[in-house]
C-alpha cells in the first residue's frame, strides 16, 4: 500500500480552483481546462448585423463586383474593401453582402462573422467570439489574443464556407496579422474603411470606391422612403435640387426622410428651405475648408435639423444631451438600460433646466430620435439594442462646446458605472457589452476621462475581467493602465499604485507568480517610501505579495510575511477591523500551507468567531471563512466535519447569495469533493456532473470555474474505477493547455504529472517513470530546485521507478528527496513525512522488511504527533506497518496494526469505505490465520 492519497480542493483560499495531485501527501495544486464547448449548429452567425435599411439602393455595379469572389490566385482568399467617406453607405453595401450569403439562393455560406472594427482589441475579441461559438479546440476564452489566433488558424484549413465583414476599419494597422486567410474557394472578406493608404492594395486586396449615390438613387431612395410610409404626397419638384444639395450622401439623405415621415406635413420643398437657412447658420462654424471629408456639412445640417424638431419632446434640450452621450459610446450599440440610470436623468434634467426628468421621460427622447433616424432600436440586439451610425457620433462630438464637453463625458462614465452589475456572472453579456463601451469612450475621449475624474470607470472594467476569466488579458489591460495613470496621474499616486498592484495580480492570476511578486514587491516598495509602512493600502498589497510569494512555492515565506502584516494590521487599525480580520483568515491558510492543517482550522475557527460578532453571519467574508474552516478540517482528517459544513454552508449560500453565485457553486463543487474523499465517489462524480451543466449554463463553458469542474469530474470518474476515462481525459487536456497558456505554465505542468499518474494506473507503469523525468527537467528550469512541486516531481519519479520493478532505485531516489524537504518544509511537513513513509515502503520491497518495520515505527511515531491519531494518513502508516509486521511473521502486532486502521477508518470513513473495508478484510484474513504475504499494491 503506497500513501497515495486524492485531490483536495482549493477552497483554503477565496476561490475554488481545480483538483488536486496528491500523491505524496502533499498539496500540489492542478487546475484543468476542459476541451472546447459543443459548437452551435450551422450556419453560425458571430456578431450583430446591421438591419438593413428601408428603400435600399441596389447600387448594382459595386454589388455585382463584390458578388465577384473568383481569384487568379490560389491559396488567397478573394478580399474586398469598400471604400469611401462617412456615411456613404458602405457599412449597408457590406450588410446587404451578409444576409446574402446566408441565403441559400445567394450561396448560402456555413459562418458569417461581423466585425466592429474600430480597434484591434474590437477585432480580437470578435474573432475569439467566433473561436468560442464554433467549439474551437484551444479557444478557452481565457485569452481573446490567443483565441483569435486559433480561429485565424482555423480559417485557413476548415472546409467549411465563411465570409468575414470588417466593418470601419480606422487604422490599418489595427488589421495587422488578422486579415482571415484560407482556402479561395471557401473563404470570402469584405471590408469598409475611410481610409485612402495605398497599404490597402496590399495581399491581394481589392479596393472598391463607394461613392455617394447618383442622383437616379438618390431620387429613388426618397421617393421609396416616403412611399412606403404612406407619404408619398411629400415628393415634389424640389427633390433633384434637395438631393442636390445634401451631395447624394446617404446618410444624411436618411436624416431628411426620417425628418420628413416624422413631421408627416412639411414637403421636400420645406424642407430644402429650412435646410438652405440651417446651412448658412453653420457656415461660419463649419467652413467649406475644415471639411477635410468633403461630407461633414451635410450631416451637421441634416442633423441639425433632426435635433431642433426633435427637441420639441420635453424636456426641452432633452434629445441633444441623449445624443450628445450616445456619441461617447460604441458605434456598435449599448444597453437599453443605459437611459434608465438615475445618472442620465439628472444630467438631462440639470442641461434642460426640469426639476426631474422621469424613466419614461428618458425612454421617450430616445423613442423620438429613433423616429428621426439619428439613434437606431433594436429591442432583439440584447445589450447592444440602442446604436449610433459613427459619422452621426462624429457629427455630435463635432458640435458640442468646449466648455460642455467635461460633463458629457463625466455624466456617460457615471451611467456606466451606475449600470455595472455587482454579479458579473448573472447578464456576463452586459458586462461584455459595457466593457466594449468604455474602451470607446476611452479612445474617444482619451485624456479627458483622467481629467473628468471619472477614470476609476477603468479600474472597474478592468477589474471585470478577472471576474470573466480573462486572465491573461487582464496582464495586457492592467499594464497599459498602470502606463497611462503614470503618465497623467505622476508615479507617486495612490492610484498608480493601485494600478500596479492590479498588474501584480494580474500576472499571478495568469499562472506567472513570480512576475507577481516581482511587481508587488516594486509596488510596496514605492508604497512605503510614500505612503508609509503601515499605510493600510502598503498593507493591503503587502499581503498580497505574500500570497503569490505562497503560490510561488514559499509557503513559510508567505506565513512570515502575513504573520508581520497580521501585527501590523492589529496595531494600526485594530484587532478586529475587517482588514485585520481577513489578513488573520490568511495567516491561518498559509499555516495549513506550511504543513498543519489542525492550526490553520484553528485559526480559522478563532477568526470566524470575531467575525461573526463584528460582520454578522450572513457577511459574504463570513460565508467564506466557513469554507475555509470546512477544507482545513478535512485536511486535519475530519472528513466528516468537513462534509457536513459545507452541505450546512451551502444551504446559507444559497439563502444569502443564491443558487447562481459562483460562490455557492463552489461550494457544490468541495461537498462533492468531501463526500468522494467519504467513500462515495460514485456519488462525487454524480454531484459533479450536474455542477457542470450548472457552471456551463450560468459561467459559460470556458470559464475556469466551469473547467475545473470538468477537470475534478474526471478525477473522480478515475477514483470510481474508471481509470482509463480518466487518462483519456488528462491525455485530451495537454495539448489544449500547450495551445492556449504555453508549455511553461504551471497548469501545463501540473496537467503532464496529472497525465503520468493516471496513465500509470491505466496501463501500468512501463514508461511513467520516464514521462516524470521529463516534467521533473521542466519543472526544475521553470520552478527551480526548491519549489515543493519540483520535490514532489522527484518523489514521483522515484515512486514509478519502484512500481515499475526497480526497488532499489526508489529507494535512492527517495533517500535524495528527504533532506531537501527537510530543509526546505521542515522535518514535520505532511509531504516530508509521506517521502519517509514511501522510502520505508520500498526498503521492504528491496527484501529488508526489519529496516520498513522501524521505519515505518517511526514514521508512524511523527504522524501520530503531528497530525493525529485518526487523521487518513496516520492511518494509511498503520495499515502499512500491519503489513511488513506480517512479513516479518509478527502477527500480533501486525493484528493491533491493522485493527487500529480499521477502527480510525470506520470512525472517521465509516464502514462502507472502500478502505476501511481493505482493513477489515485484512484483520479477517489474519484472524482467521490464512496464508499471507506482502504484496506489493499502489
Amino acid at each position: 500500500m503506497s500513501d497515495v492519497f486524492g485531490p483536495s480542493p482549493a477552497i483554503a483560499a477565496e476561490v475554488a480552483q481545480g483538483a488536486q495531485l496528491n500523491s505524496s501527501g502533499g498539496n500540489t495544486q492542478i487546475n484543468f481546462f476542459g476541451p472546447a464547448a459543443p459548437p452551435d449548429p450551422w450556419p453560425v452567425v458571430v456578431g450583430s448585423l446591421p438591419v438593413l435599411a428601408s428603400a435600399l439602393q441596389s447600387r448594382a455595379p459595386i454589388r455585382d463586383r463584390l458578388g465577384v469572389t473568383a481569384t487568379g490566385t490560389a491559396g488567397v482568399v478573394p478580399t474586398q474593401l469598400l471604400v469611401g467617406s462617412g456615411g456613404t453607405g458602405k457599412t449597408q453595401l457590406a450588410a446587404s453582402m451578409a444576409y446574402q450569403a446566408l441565403d441559400a439562393a445567394g450561396g448560402k455560406r456555413d459562418l458569417v462573422i461581423w466585425v466592429t472594427a474600430a480597434s484591434r482589441g474590437s477585432i480580437q475579441s470578435s474573432y475569439a467570439e467566433a473561436a468560442r461559438r464554433l467549439g474551437l479546440s484551444g479557444a478557452d476564452g481565457n485569452d481573446v489574443v490567443r483565441d483569435a489566433e486559433v480561429l485565424l488558424a482555423w480559417l485557413t484549413t476548415t472546409t467549411r464556407s465563411w465570409l468575414v465583414v470588417l466593418d470601419d476599419i480606422v487604422n490599418l494597422r489595427d488589421v495587422d496579422g488578422l486579415w482571415p486567410r484560407g482556402s479561395a474557394s471557401q473563404g470570402h472578406v469584405i471590408a469598409t474603411t475611410r481610409r485612402k493608404d495605398p497599404a490597402l492594395t496590399g495581399g491581394g486586396r481589392t479596393v472598391m470606391e463607394v461613392h455617394t449615390f447618383t442622383p437616379a438613387e438618390s431620387a429613388a431612395y426618397l421617393a421609396e422612403r416616403l412611399s412606403l410610409a404612406g407619404f408619398e404626397e411629400l415628393l415634389d419638384d424640389s427633390v433633384p435640387e434637395l438631393t442636390e444639395a445634401l451631395g447624394h450622401l446617404p446618410l444624411a439623405l436618411s436624416h431628411v426622410a426620417a425628418y420628413l415621415i416624422r413631421k408627416q406635413r412639411l414637403s421636400c420643398a420645406d424642407y430644402l428651405a429650412r435646410y438652405r437657412a440651417q446651412s448658412t447658420s453653420l457656415a461660419e462654424l463649419m467652413p467649406g475648408w475644415a471639411d477635410a471629408e468633403g461630407y461633414g456639412r451635410p450631416v451637421a445640417v441634416t442633423l441639425t435639423l433632426g435635433l431642433d424638431a426633435a427637441d420639441a419632446t420635453p424636456p426641452a434640450g432633452g434629445t441633444t444631451e441623449v445624443m450628445r452621450v450616445a456619441s461617447m459610446l460604441d458605434p456598435a450599440g449599448h444597453p437599453v438600460r443605459l437611459w434608465d440610470v438615475p445618472s442620465i436623468a439628472a444630467h438631462v434634467a440639470a442641461v434642460s433646466g426640469a426639476a426631474t426628468v422621469s424613466a419614461d421621460e428618458m425612454w421617450d427622447l430616445c423613442l423620438t430620435l429613433h423616429s428621426y433616424g439619428l439613434l437606431h432600436i433594436d429591442r432583439q440586439a440584447g445589450s447592444r439594442a440602442v446604436s449610433i451610425h459613427a459619422v452621426t457620433a462624429r457629427a455630435v462630438r463635432e458640435s458640442i462646446p468646449e466648455d460642455d464637453l467635461p460633463q458629457v463625458v463625466a455624466s456617460t462614465a457615471d451611467a456606466l458605472t451606475e449600470l455595472w452589475p455587482v454579479y458579473h456572472h448573472l447578464d456576463a453579456e452586459l458586462v461584455r457589452s459595457l466593457r466594449a463601451n468604455v474602451e470607446a469612450l476611452s479612445g474617444i475621449t482619451g485624456d479627458l476621462l483622467w481629467a473628468a475624474g471619472k477614470h476609476r470607470l477603468l479600474y472597474l472594467a478592468g477589474s471585470s475581467l478577472f471576474d470573466a476569466g480573462l486572465q491573461v488579458s487582464a496582464v495586457s489591460y492592467w499594464r497599459q493602465l498602470a502606463a497611462t495613470a503614470t503618465r497623467l496621474l505622476g508615479p507617486e499616486h495612490p492610484e498608480v499604485f493601485e494600478a500596479h498592484a492590479q498588474l501584480g495580480r494580474a500576472q499571478g492570476h495568469a499562472g506567472d507568480p513570480s512576475a507577481a511578486v516581482q511587481t508587488l514587491r516594486e509596488v510596496t516598495g514605492r508604497q512605503q517610501a510614500v505612503l508609509g509602512a503601515e499605510d493600510p493600502r502598503t498593507l493591503a498589497t503587502l499581503q498580497d505579495l505574500a500570497r503569490w510569494r505562497g503560490h510561488g512555492g514559499d509557503a513559510l515565506g508567505a506565513l512570515a510575511a502575513t504573520e508581520a502584516v497580521v501585527e501590523a494590521c492589529t496595531r494600526v487599525l485594530s484587532p478586529r477591523h475587517p482588514q485585520t480580520l481577513e489578513s488573520r483568515r490568511t495567516l491561518a491558510r498559509w499555516r495549513g500551507e506550511a504543513g498543519d492543517a489542525q492550526a490553520a482550522a484553528d485559526g480559522i475557527a478563532a477568526v470566524l468567531e470575531d467575525m461573526l460578532e463584528v460582520m454578522g453571519p450572513d457577511h459574504p467574508s463570513v460565508l467564506r471563512a466557513r469554507n475555509n474552516l470546512a477544507y482545513w478540517r478535512g485536511e486535519a482528517g475530519d472528513v466528516a466535519g468537513a462534509t457536513e459544513a459545507l452541505a450546512a454552508l451551502l444551504v446559507d449560500r444559497e439563502r444569502v447569495l443564491g443558487p447562481a453565485h459562483p460562490d455557492s457553486l463552489n461550494t457544490r463543487n468541495n461537498l462533492a469533493y468531501w463526500r468522494g474523499e467519504a467513500g462515495d465517489s460514485a456519488g462525487a462524480v454524480r454531484e459533479l456532473e450536474q455542477l457542470l451543466a450548472d457552471r456551463t449554463r450560468i459561467l459559460g463553458p470556458n470559464h475556469p470555474h466551469t473547467l475545473a469542474t470538468r477537470s475534478n469530474l474526471a478525477y473522480w470518474r478515475g477514483k470510481s474505477g474508471d481509470v482509463r476515462t480518466a487518462a483519456t481525459e488528462f491525455r485530451a487536456l495537454l495539448p489544449d493547455r500547450i495551445a492556449v497558456l504555453g508549455r511553461d505554465h504551471p497548469d501545463t505542468l501540473d496537467t503532464r504529472a496529472n497525465l503520468a499518474r493516471w496513465t500509470g494506473e491505466a496501463e501500468g507503469p512501463a514508461s511513467i517513470a520516464a514521462a516524470f523525468e521529463e516534467l521533473l527537467i521542466d519543472r526544475l528550469r521553470v520552478l527551480g530546485p526548491d519549489h515543493p512541486d519540483t520535490l514532489t516531481t522527484r518523489h514521483e519519479v522515484a515512486r514509478w521507478r519502484g512500481h515499475g520493478g526497480d526497488a532499489a532505485a526508489a529507494v535512492r531516489g527517495l533517500a535524495e528527496v528527504v533532506p531537501d524537504r527537510v530543509r526546505v518544509l521542515g522535518s514535520d511537513h505532511p509531504d516530508t513525512l509521506a517521502t519517509r513513509h514511501e522510502l520505508a515502503r520500498w526498503r521492504g520491497e528491496t527484501g529488508n522488511a526489519t529496516t520498513a518495520v522501524d521505519d515505518l515505527r517511526t514514521v508512524l511515531d511523527d504522524r501520530l504527533r503531528v497530525l493525529g491519531p485518526t487523521h487518513p494518513h496516520t492511518l494509511v502508516s498503520y495499515a502499512e506497518l500491519g503489513r511488513w509486521q506480517e512479513a516479518i511473521g509478527d502477527v500480533p502486532a501486525s493484528i493491533a496494526a491493522w485493527e487500529n486502521a480499521f477502527q480510525g477508518r470506520r470512525a472517521s470513513l465509516g464502514t462502507e469505505h472502500p478502505h476501511t473495508v481493505q482493513a477489515g478484510s485484512a484483520l479477517a484474513r489474519l484472524r482467521g490465520d490464512q496464508p499471507a504475504s506482502a504484496s506489493r499494491s499502489r
